[in-house]
């Protein structure tokens, strides 16, 4: 009896684990047949413009993307060149070839290198040159700070205040004249001291070429130069145009 027992164990043993495999393939099978068909169906439902307006979406948002990307670092090197922007308002310490040194309100020194790409001009705009520029000189600087410290700038423009000129057309009556200038008497400015060079031209009310010494006392003239409101005085003449003074009108008498 217990050798029956232990030959029927024996056949059962195999024929429940070949029967566990088989299902166990068959679960495999099934689970694979699944996902393909879960696939299909996805792909049934992406329709030729669906898929058209997916992929357009896709590249809109990559360019997006990298358009962001651009305006960040737009911001970021513009924000570095503004930072080395230089605006400094002071008076001239010393000047140098193509070098000042400028002290601003607060007493700090300021190297300002001038180029060949800088400008210098007087008060009201005029062209000016180092020249014209001395210590003391009331100054604003416009440019490019070139070292950490910020005290070193390469300068773009000038702009002195003590330079008070400007070319101008000038009105007035003449008041006295001397050799190398006269002088005339304005409405607005008072009386102003014209200097003359060989270069200037003397032109008569009709523009006729004429001589210093047709020029009279209390002749009305109109005078193109550079005036310096400091020095009240108008130098670099280009022209002066004479018209006399006219005459008195003769007063009329009613005869009764």
């Amino acid at each position: 009896m217990k050798k029956q027992l232990l030959l029927l164990l024996i056949f059962l043993i195999p024929l429940s684990s070949v029967n566990a495999d088989v299902n166990f393939r068959q679960e495999l099978k099934n689970q694979f047949r699944q996902q393909v068909q879960l696939e299909n169906q996805n792909e049934a439902t992406i329709s030729p413009s669906g898929f058209v307006n997916q992929i357009r979406n896709e590249i809109r948002n990559e360019i997006r993307e990298k358009n962001q990307n651009l305006l960040e670092r737009i911001k970021n090197q513009v924000k570095e060149k503004l930072s080395f922007r230089a605006k400094v308002e002071g008076v001239i310490e010393s000047t140098q070839a193509n070098q000042l040194v400028v002290k601003d309100n607060q007493g700090n020194a300021y190297t300002v290198n001038i180029t060949d790409k800088t400008r210098l001009i007087r008060r009201f705009g005029g062209k000016s040159n180092l020249n014209e520029f001395k210590a003391g000189d009331q100054v604003v600087v416009f440019g490019k700070y070139t070292s950490d410290d910020k005290k070193t700038i390469e300068a773009r423009l000038i702009r002195n205040l003590s330079i008070q000129k400007r070319w101008g057309v000038f009105f007035g009556e003449v008041v006295s004249t001397k050799e190398t200038n006269f002088v005339i008497k304005t409405i607005n400015r008072g009386e102003l001291a014209i200097y003359f060079t060989n270069q200037t031209k003397f032109l008569s009310h009709d523009k006729q070429p004429i001589n210093y010494q047709n020029l009279k006392v209390s002749d009305r003239v109109r005078v193109k130069g550079v005036w310096d409101r400091d020095l009240k005085e108008i130098r670099e003449v280009d022209e002066v145009r004479v018209f006399p003074k006219p005459s008195a009108t003769p007063k009329v008498t009613k005869i009764e």
